[in-house]
């Protein structure tokens, strides 16, 4: 018997405490940090919980996050027709998540992807020794949120969030009091810091802003915790590149997607 519910409390707290963070840290930021804005929807057969579908309604596009113990045991059909019903979204809407392998190969052979994947590494720090020590950019005031977002926004960094600029610290370099670069941090927690839209102006590549701004936030991450992580496009060589001399590895190799619910 295959069945459909949202989450009780109790059984996204056994969750928060028996996934795989590092392996699964989209769905652990769900069950953490997003948790008051998510919603859980859980699929069991035979009583047993076999895969769950997180989902936030507040990004620009619908936002999940999968998780599932066994992918042989997921009723993929079943599990997006009850998703479509609680959450009210036509079955031609794109949304959108990250999967790791077995799970996307699921989500094929369902026919439910609608673009071609994108490779994603998820980074975390391990050796402080080469982070730079550097004070050039400043942390951005409430005055200069509108500025800064716009800014992120028109260079493509389409996972910010302007609530991020609220409860997360962010820093930028200006010139003639334009924004030339910035970044800050999805999550800024003691269970776990993720950096996050960090962009240089193309007019201003070259001069090693994203590699100072990256020593800086992570400087202020490992004031928190040493749980600290990032993500970047498998194809970004020149980032990932300037990632590991900072001392991240990586930690997880997953893919964006684009699919449907149906």
């Amino acid at each position: 018997m295959v069945a459909h519910e949202l989450l009780a409390e109790e059984t996204i707290n056994q969750l928060t405490q028996q996934i795989d963070k590092e392996q699964n840290l989209l769905f652990y930021s769900y069950l953490t940090q997003r948790r008051d804005s998510a919603l859980f929807i859980g699929q069991y057969v035979e009583g047993h919980l076999t895969a769950v579908l997180g989902y936030i309604s507040n990004f620009p596009f619908p936002a999940f996050s999968f998780y599932c113990g066994n992918v042989n045991e997921v009723y993929v059909p079943e599990l997006m027709s009850f998703t479509r019903e609680i959450t009210g979204l036509d079955h031609k809407a794109i949304c959108g998540t990250i999967l790791g392998a077995k799970e996307l190969g699921l989500f094929q052979a369902h026919n439910l992807l609608k673009n071609p994947p994108q490779t994603f590494l998820s980074m975390k720090h391990v050796d402080e020794s080469n982070l730079l020590d550097s004070s050039m950019s400043k942390r951005v005031i409430e005055e200069d949120f509108q500025n800064v977002t716009r800014f992120l926004h028109e260079g493509g960094m389409k996972f910010f969030m302007s609530e991020e600029l609220i409860r997360c610290p962010f820093y930028g370099v200006k010139e003639e009091n334009q924004f030339i670069a910035a970044g800050g941090f999805h999550f800024y927690d003691r269970s776990f810091v993720e950096l996050g839209n960090i962009y240089t102006h193309p007019d201003y590549r070259g001069r090693g802003l994203g590699k100072m701004l990256t020593s800086e936030l992570t400087h202020l991450g490992i004031e928190l915790t040493s749980d600290i992580y990032l993500g970047v496009l498998g194809d970004n060589l020149p980032a990932i590149r300037l990632y590991k001399d900072l001392g991240y590895e990586t930690a997880a190799q997953v893919s964006i997607v684009d699919f449907s619910l149906a």
